[in-house]
């Protein structure tokens, strides 16, 4: 019998929620449902999902984040499992097969992800980076000792190569929606609190969104949010008094991507004073890529090498 229910926030996504929905639909292992959300969209996105009439449950709301459209689904899924996946990426057809045959064989999961592939112009990414070496060694997946230490490594996690146990959300409640950036990796350190994660590192997800961004004007459709981009306190209440003491290390490295998109949401978005506070509160758990590395030499110029920095990044990013 069918067990997963899927659910699709859909935001001015009428060039790739179709593709979204097709891949849910195509999966080896029916899923129950498939819920699709229309986070309030001006274009024709509503049209789109209604052209898959009856195979998908359809529902409408005003504009309110994916945080809300999926707690919107949330409220109706009515599976053993849950699976969102974004509108701008798909499934290979074994995904839910796999994944759901991953969490039977282990009960004491209350979370497990696939390994992905994320596609960009500037070069395919992977996570984790090891996976096939982890494969060859695990064909059927295994249970990870410290989710929290492994997540902080190799930040193996993304929205869509997650299946977790419905009855997770009878402990912790349903995503933040007042979290508008990073809602999802809160809620993944939510589910890691309540019991063991397992991970099949095996390539079932793939992530299409810097296509799709870049052929459909994806600067548009984020300035808004990066407009409200929360705060790391904001982001981490819920979390850390669930924390056991030997969670905090590898929390600390995640939190610190979390603090480095926020980060550089504010100095895409004009507001390079909070850039600033950001790094120099979180600075040394931040990842090295090279924006950061752009940012950390512009901080001990001063505040005109910090200006003249954030305004080179939001130059570049129009140019992209």
């Amino acid at each position: 019998m069918p067990h997963t229910s899927i659910i699709i926030p859909a935001y001015n996504s009428e060039n790739s929620v179709g593709p979204a929905i097709e891949s849910s639909l195509a999966q080896t292992r029916p899923p129950l449902e498939i819920i699709v959300v229309d986070d309030g969209s001006t274009d024709d996105t509503g049209k789109v999902i209604a052209s898959f009439g009856d195979k998908v449950v359809h529902l409408t709301q005003q504009n309110a984040g994916q945080g809300a459209a999926r707690n919107a689904g949330l409220k109706v899924a009515k599976g053993k499992f849950v699976a969102f996946l974004d509108a701008d990426d798909y499934w290979l057809p074994t995904f839910l097969e796999r994944m759901e045959d991953f969490l039977d064989a282990h009960p004491q999961a209350v979370a497990a992800n696939c390994a992905f592939k994320a596609e960009r112009a500037k070069g395919d990414y992977y996570g984790p980076a090891h996976h096939a070496e982890l494969l060859a060694e695990h064909p059927d997946g295994f249970l990870l000792d410290n989710f929290f230490d492994f997540w902080g490594e190799y930040d193996h996690v993304r929205t869509g190569t997650v299946l977790f146990r419905r009855s997770v959300m009878d402990e912790i409640g349903l995503q933040n929606a007042d979290l508008r950036i990073s809602q999802d990796l809160e809620y993944w350190a939510m589910i890691a609190t309540c019991g063991r994660w397992g991970l099949l590192p095996e390539v079932l997800w793939v992530s299409n969104s810097d296509r799709f961004g870049r052929q459909y004007g994806w600067r548009r459709k984020y300035a808004a949010r990066r407009k409200r981009t929360p705060t790391i306190s904001a982001w981490e209440a819920r979390v850390l008094p669930r924390l056991a003491p030997e969670d905090r290390p590898g929390f600390a490295r995640s939190r610190g991507r979390v603090a480095a998109g926020y980060m550089m949401a504010h100095a895409l978005g004009g507001s390079p004073s909070h850039a600033k506070e950001l790094l120099d509160a979180y600075g040394d758990d931040m990842p090295d890529g090279t924006s950061i590395r752009i940012l950390k030499a512009a901080r001990r110029l001063g505040t005109p090498g910090w200006l003249l920095a954030t305004e080179a990044l939001r130059v570049i990013d129009r140019l992209k």
